[in-house]
């Protein structure tokens, strides 16, 4: 039997192609034409230097403050992470000796790990594991110290006077009996010594002098004098 070859007939898509380009040229135009939408935005672009923060458009403030949030939530997670390593590493690079030189390692292991006792004991009715919450801890007391002393906030020295009693009441609860006055001292200066970055830029009261405020009386005399008469004036001027 002879074959038969069949032909398939394609659809012409040139014409279908250059419609679509001519529609989307079309769109392109009038998005930047006047009023479109790309040259309004790009009005406001140009717009926003000389307008400033509170002239400029919403939706430059909404993609700034959105890169911002960003950039410094990684720079957070990043600078902690590093602090935390570099801590560790520097610790841990400490050569163990006998007798005073031993110093680094004990107050680190009288500061922390009651903390790890602690919240241990606490935690195993909760979803929350030990892990997690000692690490939660850690990220709470170093914001509260970097943001503290860069940005002074005061919520933020609230947050560290909070985190410092319950790091200390912690230490105190987890610590044997017979060496908790020892603990909770050395939590106490290690927190004050912190302190001292974490709570800078506190506002103080302010006085007008250095010596507080000083009355400074002022007495005025007046004087009275009496009107002066026809007799008087003529006496005055005798020539007149």
């Amino acid at each position: 039997m002879p074959t038969q070859e069949l032909e398939l007939k394609k659809p012409p898509m040139s014409g279908n192609r250059g419609s679509r380009r001519a529609a989307l040229r079309r769109r392109w135009t009038a998005a930047w034409s006047d009023g479109g939408v790309l040259h309004r935005r790009w009005e406001d672009l140009r717009a926003a230097p000389q307008a400033g923060w509170h002239g400029m458009a919403n939706w430059i403030k909404a993609v700034l403050a959105a890169t911002v949030t960003a950039v410094f939530v990684l720079l957070m997670s990043h600078a902690g992470t590093a602090v935390f390593t570099a801590v560790q590493q520097m610790l841990g690079a400490v050569p163990a000796v006998d007798g005073p030189g031993h110093v680094v390692a004990a107050v680190r292991a009288t500061l922390t790990d009651p903390v790890h006792s602690y919240l241990a004991d606490h935690s195993k009715a909760l979803p929350l594991t030990e892990p997690v919450a000692y690490a939660l801890w850690q990220a709470t007391g170093l914001t509260a110290l970097a943001g503290g002393c860069l940005t002074r906030n005061n919520a933020l020295h609230m947050t560290w006077v909070g985190w410092g009693a319950v790091s200390v009441a912690m230490i105190w609860s987890a610590t044997p009996d017979s060496g908790r006055p020892v603990a909770a001292g050395a939590a106490a200066l290690a927190w004050c010594l912190a302190s001292t970055l974490a709570l800078r830029g506190l506002p103080r009261r302010r006085t007008s002098t250095p010596y507080g405020t000083v009355a400074v009386y002022q007495p005025h005399i007046t004087v009275h004098l009496p009107p002066a008469t026809a007799s008087t004036e003529a006496r005055s001027h005798p020539n007149t």
